[in-house]
């Protein structure tokens, strides 16, 4: 028979389960953003040119089929790097940066989870670049279908990393999330229209970066060595 004692001794354990450290401070702030991006990079460009299984093909939709093949659009696509470094500037609370940090280095690591055990590719070669393409766009496009492999495309990391750090601005200067959130589709728009990603993967990207903001906003709780558990 359950006690109140043993109702609220299971309350506790769940509490402390769900708290994690505060890491991030504005002095270790920038030094703890290179590590979060130079990991995350680490992890995906692993498992994106070596992959334990034979990536896949998945079937093309009829989006996949309407969107046309834009070149120049590789320039709203690689703005990405950008606009994490801008983000992650411009956030000032660090209780906020917590909860990127977590849910940022989360999202990268079930993704290439998934990428190892469920590996699937983009057939490029349908989409060679024209002819007559500006040397400097063909220039970037080629270096990275080079440096980036057709692979690693379900779910799009590039879509659900982009819109996780777009929600940084939920939870502070509001007024900043409609202009990051609408670059932001932009950028998952692009993934389209360079033919880096079939539409399937855009919307799983959009879910997972929802997902692991509704965890690590919304379910952990934060905590510094000065104070209990904190929920802000």
């Amino acid at each position: 028979m359950r006690t109140l004692g043993d109702n609220s001794y299971s309350m506790t354990t769940w509490v402390k389960l769900r708290s994690l450290p505060l890491l991030v401070t504005s002095k270790n702030k920038l030094l703890a953003g290179f590590l979060m991006f130079f990991c995350a990079t680490i992890l995906y460009m692993t498992s994106n040119h070596y992959q334990i299984f034979e990536p896949i093909y998945l079937p093309m939709m009829w989006i996949d089929d309407q969107v046309p093949f834009l070149p120049y659009s590789v320039w709203i696509y690689i703005s990405e790097y950008v606009f994490f470094v801008v983000i992650y500037l411009m956030c000032k609370s660090t209780i906020n940066l917590n909860k990127y940090l977590y849910s940022f280095f989360a999202l990268q690591t079930v993704s290439v989870a998934i990428f190892w055990i469920w590996p699937t590719t983009y057939p490029r070669d349908l989409y060679p670049l024209p002819q007559d393409l500006h040397w400097l766009t063909r220039f970037v496009f080629e270096s990275l279908r080079v440096t980036d492999a057709p692979t690693n495309c379900c779910p799009s990391l590039h879509v659900s990393s982009v819109y996780l750090t777009s929600f940084l601005f939920v939870e502070e200067q509001k007024e900043k999330f409609p202009f990051f959130f609408t670059w932001g589709t932009l950028i998952a728009l692009s993934t389209l229209t360079t033919k880096q990603h079939y539409a399937v993967d855009v919307l799983a990207g959009l879910a997972m970066a929802l997902i692991f903001y509704w965890l690590f906003y919304r379910v952990f709780t934060y905590k510094s060595p000065e104070a209990k558990a904190l929920q802000i």
